[in-house]
């Protein structure tokens, strides 16, 4: 073979390897979620927030709460008081229901835009009737432990009252084998 010939197939070679390498593609950079905008009052910006809400653990909703509410006390406004709200209703201990339910009637009449209205109506039924059922569970708590109590204190009156039927029963055999001894006496005599 020519040099022409070997040259010319290490070139085919050379083209045939380019074709079949493939540039490494730079990492994947994990995307960064866009701040949060807390003063944002529009409906589709309370939706996302509650998205991101429902998207946290449990354990991570109470430190969100908490910043809200935190900012919404240095910096009182609209947008903070509607984003605590949100983080209240779907966090356990960061703020009382009823009082989270009384402020969202009280935004209710303070806001304009009447979607928010309505989905914070919407929203305060909901927090309604957790309550509700809230205190009903309670209330059947309450009544299921002081039934168990009187259930035990059944119990323990049985048992007492049965020691006191099983006392009175030997007491009855005692005087019983006394009553056969004085007869045997007395037939004796």
């Amino acid at each position: 073979m020519s040099k022409a010939h070997v040259l010319l197939a290490l070139l085919a070679g050379l083209v045939a390897g380019c074709q079949l390498w493939r540039p490494a593609k730079p990492p994947e950079q994990p995307v960064a979620p866009a701040p949060r905008d807390y003063a944002a009052t529009d409906l589709d910006a309370l939706v996302r927030y509650g998205e991101d809400l429902a998207r946290m653990a449990p354990a991570e909703r109470l430190p969100e709460c908490q910043q809200v509410d935190r900012m919404q006390a240095s910096s009182p406004r609209m947008g903070y008081r509607l984003h605590l709200l949100l983080a209240q209703m779907v966090t356990t201990g960061c703020g009382d229901a009823s009082v989270t339910l009384g402020n969202i009637k009280v935004v209710i009449s303070e806001i304009e835009d009447l979607r928010v209205r309505a989905w914070l109506a919407y929203l305060s039924e909901l927090v309604s009737r957790s309550q509700r059922e809230a205190a009903e569970k309670a209330e059947l708590d309450r009544q299921l432990k002081e039934a168990q109590s009187g259930k035990h204190k059944v119990r323990k009156d049985v048992r007492a009252k049965d020691s006191k039927i099983q006392s009175l029963e030997s007491e009855v055999e005692q005087l019983r084998n006394k009553l056969n001894t004085l007869k045997s006496i007395e037939q004796k005599l």
